[in-house]
């Protein structure tokens, strides 16, 4: 029962917020005068409690006191704070999403050592490894291909780029070591959370797309609560 309303609440907010930001954003026309006159701070705060709400989710529902839980629960906390940061710019927002990567990536590899490391799933991992790096190379020459590039932030976004291509790279780890299909989930929520971080770099250092917030945040909630999930099958 607790996970139903939990997944409910999410989206719930979730979409409300995609709801106003949309019309703020003009990507979205429904209420356009009642919503144009909500308070910015009050549209800050409403983007970061799905996040919020997937911490306590964490807390509350973890099957016993493993570090495991707390550094996921602690990851989630900073994408809460991320996606706050996020609305006063790159910066804080990159830093916080960083952090959050790097407690990801510890979680997942901790929990991975909990089972048995074999030939195999070193052999599997570092093929997936290949997979991704090719992807980092690909994206960031695309991202330099434009008049405006990467410029001051080039090495930033190299870095988060690779610490969040690692963090899927984790996620692989962890399901061909313990071969638990469900973990298979957490592989999507690592994927739609690099989908949506790399939509966001096009977006501000390439191009902008149409509908490109919606489509950014309609991969992002969905990544944040398959992985929140790791609570439940891990």
């Amino acid at each position: 029962m607790l996970e139903l309303i939990y997944i409910a609440c999410f989206f719930i907010v979730g979409l409300c917020w995609i709801l106003i930001k949309g019309v703020r954003e003009n990507q979205l026309v429904f209420f356009q005068n009642e919503i144009m006159n909500f308070p910015k701070n009050l549209v800050t705060l409403i983007k970061g409690i799905p996040a919020g709400i997937a911490v306590l989710f964490v807390l509350l529902i973890r099957p016993d006191d493993s570090l495991f839980y707390f550094i996921i629960a602690g990851a989630l906390f900073f994408c809460m704070l991320g996606d706050i940061g996020m609305e006063k710019g790159l910066i804080p927002g990159l830093p916080l999403f960083l952090v959050a990567q790097v407690l990801f990536v510890f979680g997942f590899i901790l929990k991975a050592l909990d089972y048995e490391i074999t030939a195999n799933s070193i052999i599997l991992t570092s093929l997936a490894t290949v997979g991704v790096v090719i992807y980092i190379i690909l994206l960031l020459r695309y991202l330099e291909s434009s008049d405006k590039g990467l410029g001051a932030f080039k090495l930033p976004v190299i870095i988060y780029t690779c610490c969040i291509s690692i963090m899927l790279i984790s996620t692989i780890f962890l399901w061909i070591t313990s071969t638990i299909l469900n973990i298979l989930f957490l592989i999507l929520g690592a994927l739609l959370f690099v989908t949506s971080d790399s939509l966001i770099a096009i977006r501000e250092f390439h191009h902008r797309f149409s509908n490109d917030f919606i489509i950014v945040m309609g991969t992002y909630y969905p990544a944040i609560l398959l992985l929140s999930l790791a609570a439940i099958f891990v």
